[in-house]
C-alpha cells in the first residue's frame, strides 16, 4: 500500500471516474488505474464497481473512503509544514457545498487586490471553519452556523434546502417534497467537532425524527451512502451542479427553510489585504436569494 495509491483512491471516489480522476492529479489513466489495482489487491477485494459512465464505491470501499481522505490530508498537511512559508499567499478555504457561484467573484476579487493567484484549500465536515480555527485559512467560504466566537463572516449567497435521495426512493421523482414526509427514513448526518454546525444539518432541524442516522465526513461521502441506500440526506438545491452522482436524486424542500454560504475571516484581522477583501464583499450588491 502506498500514498500514491491511496490518492488514486480518493480522487476516483470524488471525481466518480477514472478520466475525471486522471485529470485532477494531472497523470495519465492508466497511473490512476494501476495505483487503484494495486491498493484493491492489498485489499484482496474491490473498491469501487464499474458502471457505465463511471464508477461507484462498494461496500468496502465505503468503509474505508473516510479513513482513506484523512490519510490523504494528514500528507498535505505534512508536505506543507515541511515547506517554507510564503508571506504573501493569501489561502482561502472552503467546502464543496459552500462552494457556490460567488467563489469565482470572490476569488478574482482576492487575486487583484492581492496582486498574485489566490491558494485555494478545500476542507471536509472534521473543520467546517475550513481553517480559520486552525490557521490554515486567511479567509473561507463557509457553510453557516458556526459555534466559533472568533470568526466574523458575511453572507454571499442563499439557497434553498434540499434533500438528497436515491434514485429508487419513491419520493425521487417530485419536484418537492414536504419535511413531514421523509419521517420514515435512516439519515446519513455529518460526523463533525462543531455542535451548531452539525444540528443544522440533522433532521430534526427540519422538524423529523429519523429511524436512524449513519455518520458521514464528507459531501462525497454523503452521497455515497445515500446512493447505496444507507440513508437520505439535507443539502442545498445547488449540490447537484457541484457534485453530481450517479443514482442520486436532490429534491427542494417545501417551506422557507433556506441554507446560506459566507465569507468568513478570524477576529482580529491582522492582514490589510484582509480587510480590503472583506470591505471589498460587504460593498458588493450580491443576490440573496
Amino acid at each position: 500500500m502506498t500514498l500514491q495509491s491511496v490518492r488514486a483512491f480518493v480522487a476516483v471516489a470524488r471525481a466518480g471516474s477514472f478520466g475525471e480522476a486522471a485529470r485532477l492529479l494531472d497523470v495519465s489513466q492508466p497511473t490512476v488505474s494501476g495505483a487503484v489495482a494495486r491498493l484493491e489487491t492489498h485489499a484482496g477485494t474491490k473498491l469501487f464497481a464499474r458502471e457505465l459512465g463511471g464508477v461507484s464505491l462498494t461496500e468496502q470501499g465505503q468503509r474505508v473512503l473516510g479513513l482513506a481522505e484523512r490519510l490523504v490530508r494528514a500528507a498535505d498537511d505534512l508536505a506543507e509544514a515541511l515547506t517554507p512559508a510564503e508571506p504573501d499567499v493569501l489561502h482561502l478555504g472552503f467546502m464543496g457545498e459552500a462552494a457556490s457561484s460567488v467563489t469565482g467573484q470572490i476569488v478574482r476579487m482576492a487575486q487583484q487586490r492581492l496582486g498574485r493567484p489566490v491558494q485555494l484549500r478545500r476542507f471536509d465536515f472534521d473543520d467546517p471553519s475550513c481553517g480559520l480555527a486552525s490557521g490554515r485559512s486567511d479567509l473561507a467560504i463557509v457553510w453557516p452556523p458556526l459555534t466559533s466566537d472568533d470568526v466574523d463572516q458575511v453572507v454571499v449567497t442563499t439557497d434553498r434546502r434540499a434533500v438528497a435521495l436515491p434514485v429508487a426512493d419513491p419520493l425521487a421523482g417530485r419536484d418537492e417534497v414536504r419535511p413531514d414526509e421523509l419521517g420514515d427514513r435512516h439519515w446519513v448526518v455529518p460526523r463533525s467537532p462543531d455542535p451548531a454546525w452539525s444540528a443544522f444539518r440533522h433532521p430534526r432541524a427540519i422538524g423529523v425524527v429519523p429511524l436512524g442516522t449513519v455518520d458521514s465526513g464528507s459531501v462525497e461521502e454523503t452521497l455515497e451512502l445515500v446512493a447505496a441506500g444507507a440513508g437520505v440526506a439535507l443539502f442545498s438545491v445547488s449540490t447537484e451542479q457541484h457534485y453530481a452522482r450517479m443514482g442520486v436524486v436532490i429534491v427542494p424542500l417545501t417551506g422557507d427553510l433556506y441554507c446560506t454560504a459566507a465569507l468568513a475571516w478570524r477576529r482580529p484581522i491582522d492582514r490589510p489585504v484582509v480587510a480590503d477583501i472583506v470591505a471589498d464583499i460587504r460593498a458588493m450588491n450580491l443576490p440573496l436569494r
